[in-house]
């Protein structure tokens, strides 16, 4: 009676489980997450989230899926709950391995509004990361927040001044960027490039930020940020 109890109970389990949605939300925002979050969870799937880059060779909607997932019509399910709420997924493949995220009942969902990433150019939310400086005589790390707040921190305090540390990012015109001190006393202007290197583990996606001027504060410094590929 005892295993017969256990059998059911595994049964039981196992019918009640859901699939699990690894959402990507880098390119959503707050409304359509939690829009997108309900829907599913209506449709009795457990929403993951997180803010994870996008592999380079996403550049539309897509729904990458476990060959372990359970029920014929789930994928189904999934993509037509997405519909209902105006989002459409052209892009549904089955990943077999290399990634495992989706080694049981799982699915990665990456959503990318119309024209937010593009191959030519970097979105603003890929731009909010911390930099490092380079070719520079003093050490300088540039923190671009996605709130578009910006902040200077030196290894070794160089000048008296402090209100130039902190401010406000933007893109002025691409691939140009725009960084204003909050007392609007100071700016500072980088051009955007990107670039794929690539060392003895593996190619990296590398932005760096080029002063369009010799600034007193950091003079010919780049900053940069490198992302394994």
């Amino acid at each position: 009676m005892k295993f017969l109890s256990v059998v059911i109970l595994s049964l039981f389990l196992v019918a009640c489980s859901s699939t699990e949605v690894r959402l990507y939300t880098r390119y959503l925002s707050d409304t359509d997450i939690k829009k997108i979050s309900s829907k599913l969870d209506e449709a009795n799937f457990t929403v993951i989230t997180n803010t994870l880059s996008f592999p380079e060779t996403i550049d539309q909607s897509t729904l990458l899926y476990s060959p372990f997932i359970n029920g014929e019509k789930t994928l189904d399910i999934l993509i037509n709950s997405l519909s209902d709420i105006g989002w459409f997924i052209p892009n549904v493949e089955a990943l077999v391995s290399g990634n495992h995220w989706y080694s049981k009942d799982s699915v990665g969902l990456f959503l990318l509004p119309e024209g937010v990433k593009q191959k030519d150019k970097v979105a603003s939310q890929d731009l909010a990361n911390d930099y490092e400086s380079l070719h520079c005589d003093t050490v300088v790390n540039l923190l671009l927040n996605k709130d578009n707040s910006y902040q200077l921190s030196f290894a070794n305090k160089t000048n008296d001044r402090t209100d130039h540390l902190k401010g406000s990012w933007k893109i002025r015109s691409y691939p140009y960027i725009e960084l204003t001190s909050f007392n609007e006393r100071w700016w500072f202007y980088f051009e955007i490039e990107q670039k794929i290197q690539s060392d003895k583990v593996s190619e990296i996606n590398i932005i760096e930020l080029k002063p369009v001027d010799s600034y007193s504060f950091f003079p010919n410094c780049s900053f940069v940020n490198g992302v394994r590929i």
